[in-house]
């Protein structure tokens, strides 16, 4: 059993980086109602007038208007940091100054509190709140407490009689026994969740990539290729940039697998995958459309720019050597450019193009543009 909780080793720096904006968050609200508090208790505290800097009233004065203070230069600052690339550690620092803040102010005050017999009241909560919201740092956590209860001890062994001091130190103690196990447990359970989380949003991932790619080509598929098309003749309608249509079907296909088998045909659909990716722009859009088929659009191309893209996959493939087979691979064409009309009749006339190709003897590009 691991003492601090964490993640598994592959997902500790998005949880180190969740655990750090939820603390600043955490810091940007406990400054809100500490403004809001404190704020209240200083104006009530302000009735008393002159007397606020007396012996017995000068604790509460100071500890009110610090914490007043402190959470309005929170209030002010952190949107700012949050927002500012670059601050790294910066932030680490700021999630822990509060926290930081709040237990030095409480155990000072617990030790003013129990020379008056109040007790170590403002020790007991502040440690109770700060081992709950305090994530991602369990370790910062116990060495706050241990100090923070070193310090509430030596504190009430030099102010009070020994006999008066040893109550509310053990009371510090089972407080920060409470605290540590409660930081422990609210950890493990904010790990837990995380975990939970991020397993849940790996699957839909996941899921989602499996919806819109081919498993054996790893291109998109044509559900996916439909929406990219309406997408892309919606922008082209809208912004007037050309859109080019190739479909590309493997000459010959049906005779490849049954001499060389569907192993080498599969290889043979993965290669030429490969091959049309590396002739296409990051802006263009390929998949696999169906057996043997793919189609490619080729977004914000013109004509020559389009035909140019086609020759160089025709070439590639007609060039390259597949292993195990004793005959040459070629891909026939069908080249269509969209001028507005509807995406059924777009898709038509590229595969008119292709059936052109395939008469015209295979291993050819055949354009709309042409005919």
């Amino acid at each position: 059993m691991h003492i601090v909780p964490q993640p598994a080793a592959l997902l500790q720096a998005n949880y180190h980086r969740l655990s750090v904006e939820n603390n600043l968050s955490l810091v940007w609200y406990f400054s809100a109602i500490a403004l809001l508090v404190f704020g209240v208790h200083l104006l009530h505290h302000l009735r008393l007038g002159i007397n606020i800097f007396n012996v017995d009233m000068l604790p509460y004065t100071a500890a009110y208007s610090i914490n007043f203070l402190y959470a309005a230069f929170n209030l002010r600052v952190l949107r700012k940091t949050q927002k500012t690339a670059g601050l790294g550690k910066f932030l680490i620092m700021f999630e822990l100054a509060y926290p930081y803040f709040l237990a030095t102010v409480a155990t000072l005050l617990a030790i003013f509190t129990s020379q008056q017999s109040l007790g170590p009241v403002p020790f007991v909560m502040a440690m109770l709140i700060i081992s709950i919201v305090l994530q991602g740092q369990y370790l910062s956590l116990l060495s706050l407490l241990i100090t923070c209860w070193v310090s509430l001890t030596l504190g009430l062994y030099l102010v009070m009689p020994i006999e008066q001091a040893i109550p509310p130190i053990i009371s510090g103690f089972t407080t920060i026994l409470i605290a540590a196990g409660l930081g422990r447990l609210a950890e493990q359970l904010r790990v837990k969740q995380f975990e939970i989380i991020e397993e849940l949003a790996n699957k839909n991932k996941l899921l989602q990539k499996l919806s819109i790619e081919d498993p054996l080509t790893n291109l998109y598929n044509r559900r996916h290729f439909k929406a990219k098309l309406h997408e892309e003749t919606m922008c082209s309608q809208r912004s007037s940039y050309p859109l080019g249509l190739l479909i590309i079907d493997i000459d010959d296909f049906k005779f490849i697998n049954d001499s060389a088998g569907h192993v080498e045909g599969d290889k043979v659909l993965i290669q030429t995958a490969q091959f049309i990716t590396a002739e296409i722009r990051e802006a263009d859009v390929v998949c696999r459309y169906g057996g043997d088929e793919f189609v490619v659009l080729l977004v914000d191309a013109s004509i020559s720019a389009s035909l140019k893209i086609a020759k160089r996959i025709c070439s590639r493939v007609s060039q390259h050597k597949f292993n195990s087979l004793n005959i040459q691979v070629s891909v026939s064409i069908g080249h269509a450019q969209y001028n507005g009309q509807s995406m059924d009749e777009f898709l038509q006339q590229a595969d008119k193009m292709l059936y052109i190709s395939k008469n015209l003897g295979k291993n050819k590009v055949s354009s709309a543009s042409d005919v």
